[in-house]
């Protein structure tokens, strides 16, 4: 069986910044042998840095300044080495996919309220879409129901659609099994903290692309991040043969190579 643990990004509607907004769905999946192997490295290394939990969001400049923030009074040094450390354990085996949908592009700069939420739809339909192509790639002729597990969330309306697009997505697809929400702070949902790393990596890459208007140079979080991804017809598919311990030497070569370039 296959068990899927997701997270959303950027359906909060359009930020004040003006900045151009990405809504997007990402996860990730795998066997639930290489989910325990995960939980485990991934508390690790959380443990190491002596933080109950992952979550992107907080690690922004404003929310560190806040007394009861677990990452308050961190550098922006630490913050770069610890979101690129969990990046390389969420790249050591579950294989990420996901989709999102550009709101300026569909409708604009002003979307109504109606607009934004079929933005919200398109970008679930395309994680399900994006899901049934990594399982084509990665598992083909599998045919067992997986299981999804999404950060849990308490935004009705954004239940309500989702829900939609799952009921018409498994009508498609009979691999989409049992869909639930789970809390990303215990042990058990852990993956969608990661979930939650893939998600915040593409929203701010995509939301590059949607303002160059065209696809941009990867940066090495991007490449850490999707190393599970490369299928065997892919130059990519080299990184993931490396052992794990290689390819954490190959990352940190290449930050200190951008270090010493910078």
């Amino acid at each position: 069986m296959i068990e899927v643990y997701a997270d959303e990004t950027g359906t909060g509607g359009v930020p004040k910044s003006g900045k151009e907004p990405s809504p997007g769905m990402y996860g990730f999946l795998a066997t639930p042998e290489m989910w325990e192997i995960f939980r485990k490295d991934w508390k690790a290394k959380l443990d190491e840095y002596c933080i109950p939990y992952f979550h992107f969001r907080e690690l922004h400049p404003s929310e560190r300044t806040k007394p009861k923030s677990p990452y308050h009074g961190w550098s922006n040094d630490r913050v770069d080495d610890f979101i690129h450390e969990m990046a390389i354990v969420a790249s050591s085996g579950p294989i990420p996919f996901g989709g999102n949908a550009s709101v300026k592009m569909i409708f604009g700069k002003s979307p109504t309220k109606v607009e934004l939420n079929k933005i919200y739809k398109k970008a679930f339909y395309r994680f399900f879409s994006d899901f049934k192509a990594t399982m084509n790639d990665h598992f083909p002729g599998e045919n067992e129901k997986a299981s999804f597990f999404f950060s849990d969330i308490r935004n009705k309306e954004w239940i309500l659609i989702l829900s939609q697009v799952i009921k018409d997505a498994r009508s498609h697809d009979s691999r989409i099994g049992e869909c639930s929400f789970i809390s990303d702070r215990d042990y058990r949902g852990s993956p969608c903290q990661a979930a939650d790393l893939f998600a915040y990596i593409n929203r701010q890459n995509s939301a590059n692309i949607y303002d160059a208007g065209h696809n941009l140079p990867l940066r090495i979080l991007d490449l850490i991040i999707g190393r599970c991804a490369f299928t065997k017809s892919h130059p990519g598919y080299e990184l993931r043969t490396l052992k794990n311990e290689e390819w954490r030497e190959l990352i940190e070569d290449m930050r200190k190579e951008k270090r010493d370039f910078e």
